[in-house]
């Protein structure tokens, strides 16, 4: 993300998480008759094993008759692969048939719609994160992703929402202050982006892009002296941080 003069804003960011939880897929310890799926599913679970075995692994398990639970969980990990790979348009189709199999699992949702997010399709990302916090309204990471998923569409006052209903949820984290500040940034609101961002670096001190972020605030605002403390900051983190040395050298650094 690049800041540049005068404006701040720019994507809300932070890591879209491929979720992969085999409690919420609802898994039970399979019977005798059922373990050779189980056990391909633990290879397709394990990160202990190449990408392509364990690809293979869960088309395997997927093939096998019995336990629904294993084979939505198996799609559900192929697709985690396959995005992690950038084969988004692969990864809806296994998120989908998890959905399928397994309707209440608010994860296929999860991740169906960061795929959806990649792939630019922001309405059926937006529509799916809706899906997921219907069914675990308790979750950050979906309101913080539909956040995301409403700045794309410039949505900005949406997306405010989602991010302060992730941080009721859990205020620890620096990604919704961040994405917050982003979006109040993006409204030429550079004030509340500044008290969001300061909340960021208090959750996470030693991010870049953070300090980067509330300097090109700062700058915005004419406070040119706080601009440049915070790209030097960033460069302190990141020497080769090319937003922040341009920051420091449009602010007199």
């Amino acid at each position: 993300m690049r800041y540049g003069t005068p404006a701040v804003g720019g994507a809300a960011r932070g890591p879209l998480r491929l979720a992969m939880a085999l409690c919420v897929l609802g898994f039970e310890a399979p019977g005798a008759g059922a373990q050779t799926a189980a056990e391909l599913l633990e290879s397709c679970r394990s990160e202990a094993v190449a990408a392509t075995e364990r690809i293979a692994a869960c088309t395997r398990a997927i093939g096998e008759k019995g336990d629904e639970g294993v084979r939505a969980e198996a799609h559900v990990q192929r697709g985690v692969l396959y995005e992690l790979d950038g084969r988004e348009e692969a990864a809806v189709e296994d998120y989908t048939a998890a959905i399928r199999l397994r309707p209440a699992n608010p994860l296929a949702y999860f991740n169906r719609g960061n795929a959806y997010t990649q792939l630019d399709k922001l309405d059926l990302a937006i529509a799916d994160y809706t899906q997921a916090i219907k069914i675990d309204p308790k979750e950050p990471d979906f309101f913080n992703n539909r956040g995301q998923a409403h700045d794309g569409k410039g949505q900005h006052d949406l997306a405010i929402g989602d991010y302060t209903e992730a941080i009721r949820l859990d205020g620890s984290s620096a990604r919704p202050f961040y994405n917050r500040g982003v979006s109040y940034a993006n409204k030429g609101d550079y004030r509340r982006a500044v008290a969001d961002f300061d909340l960021a670096i208090k959750a996470t001190p030693d991010d870049p892009d953070i300090y980067v972020a509330r300097g090109a605030a700062f700058e915005v605002l004419g406070d040119a002296g706080a601009a440049r403390a915070d790209f030097t900051k960033a460069l302190e983190i990141d020497p080769d941080h090319e937003d922040a040395r341009e920051g420091l050298n449009r602010n007199g650094g």
